[in-house]
C-alpha cells in the first residue's frame, strides 16, 4: 500500500486519546520508513467527519462515528479503518471491502476486564449489594436493626442453586462461563456460530435462546450487535424470562429493549438488571432506570483498566501503521479486500 505515497495522513477521530498523543509519537518512532502526519481530530455527525477527514489514509475511530458506505466512499484517500476495540457494528465492512480499504481491529481488547465487571454485577444484583448499601445509608440498620428480611426489598437465592444463561460465546462469553463455575452455577450457552461440542468442553449446555430464558434465573449477554441481535431481548423475550430472574448487558445496548426491560422491572416480573451499556448513550436523565432500586447502571466501563487501554491504544495505532506499509496486519476485519490490496 505504501509503493504510491510516500506520505501518509492518519486521523485519530475520537477525543478519547487527543489530550496527549506521546504514545502515539512512541508508536511513530518504530516506523521510521512510514512518513506520517498524526493528527486528533475529534468529528461529529457524518457530514463532519467527511469534512475534516478528506486527506486521511487512515482513520482511528471508536464506537462513536459512523463510518459508513457514504463515509468511506468520500475520503478519496482512505486506505485504513482501525478501530479501537472489537465490535464493528458501526463500519461498513462490505462498503470497505467494495472500495478497498482495510479495516483492522482488537478482539483481544478487554475480554477479562468485560468478563469480570459481568460477573462482578452478577454478585452485586445477587446478593443485593447496592440496595443493601443505599438503605443502610438511610438508616435500615438503625430502625430494623438485624432483621435482614425486613431491611431485603427482594430474595436472595443461593448463587450455587442458580442457573446462568449466557448469550454469546465468544472470548468473553467463555470467560464468564470460566469464572462462573466455581460458583456452583449451572450453565447454559446460546450461540448458533459456536459448535455444540466447544459449548459442552466449557462445561456449558448448548440450547436455544428459548429454552435459556425460560430455564435461567439470571442471564448475561455477550454477543455482538448484529441485524439479528438488534432488539434480541424485547417484552416477548422478557415475558419468557423467570419471576425474578436478573439481567446483565456488558455487550451492546441495542441488543435489549428498555423500555420494556423499565415495564418489565416496575411490575416486579424481574428481579434486577445491571447494564453497562444502554440506546442511546448516555443514558437520558429522565429513564425509569435511573429510579430502581434493583438496577445498577455503569457508564459503558466495563471495558476500562488502565492497562487495556494502553494496550488497545497501542495496538490499534501499530495494526494501522502495518497496513500502510504494506503489511498484512494481525487481524483484518473484511479478509475479502486482500483479494483487491496486496498485503505480505
Amino acid at each position: 500500500m505504501s509503493e504510491t505515497t510516500s506520505r501518509f495522513t492518519v486521523i485519530m477521530t475520537s477525543n478519547r486519546y487527543n489530550r496527549d498523543m506521546s504514545p502515539e509519537h512512541r508508536i511513530l518512532s518504530q516506523f521510521p520508513d512510514l512518513d506520517v502526519d498524526l493528527r486528533g481530530i475529534p468529528v461529529g455527525d457524518e457530514a463532519d467527519l467527511i469534512a475534516r477527514c478528506q486527506d486521511a489514509d487512515a482513520l482511528l475511530c471508536s464506537t462513536l462515528e459512523t463510518v459508513n458506505r457514504t463515509v468511506l466512499s468520500s475520503l478519496p484517500r482512505l486506505k485504513v479503518v482501525a478501530r479501537y476495540g472489537v465490535g464493528l457494528d458501526n463500519v461498513d465492512l462490505d462498503a470497505a471491502t467494495d472500495l478497498g480499504i482495510v479495516v483492522t481491529h482488537f478482539p483481544q481488547y478487554c475480554t477479562a476486564e468485560v468478563a469480570d465487571h459481568a460477573l462482578s454485577m452478577i454478585l452485586a444484583l445477587n446478593r443485593r449489594l447496592v440496595e443493601f448499601d443505599r438503605d443502610l445509608r438511610q438508616g435500615a440498620w438503625v430502625q430494623k436493626r438485624f432483621e435482614t428480611r425486613q431491611i431485603l426489598n427482594h430474595p436472595i437465592p443461593p448463587l450455587r442453586e442458580q442457573t446462568l444463561g449466557i448469550v454469546g460465546f465468544g472470548r468473553i462469553g467463555r470467560e464468564v462461563a470460566k469464572r462462573a463455575a466455581p460458583f456452583g452455577l449451572t450453565l447454559l450457552v446460546n450461540d448458533p456460530h459456536i459448535d455444540s461440542e466447544e459449548i459442552t468442553s466449557r462445561g456449558a449446555e448448548p440450547v436455544s435462546l428459548d429454552d435459556l430464558l425460560r430455564r435461567s434465573q439470571i442471564v448475561t449477554v455477550h454477543c455482538p450487535l448484529t441485524p439479528e441481535s438488534r432488539a434480541l431481548l424485547g417484552s416477548k423475550q422478557l415475558a419468557a424470562m423467570q419471576p425474578g430472574a436478573i439481567l446483565v448487558n456488558t455487550a451492546r445496548g441495542p441488543i435489549v429493549d428498555l423500555d420494556a426491560l423499565a415495564d418489565a422491572l416496575t411490575s416486579g416480573h424481574l428481579g434486577g438488571a445491571g447494564l453497562d451499556v444502554v440506546y442511546p448513550e448516555p443514558l437520558p436523565i429522565n429513564s425509569p432506570l435511573y429510579t430502581l432500586s434493583n438496577v445498577i447502571l455503569t457508564p459503558h466501563a466495563a471495558y476500562y483498566s488502565e492497562r487495556s487501554v494502553e494496550t488497545v491504544r497501542n495496538e490499534t495505532l501499530n495494526q494501522a501503521l502495518i497496513a500502510l506499509s504494506g503489511r498484512r496486519p494481525a487481524t483484518v476485519a473484511n479478509p475479502a479486500v486482500l483479494d483487491r490490496v496486496t498485503l505480505s
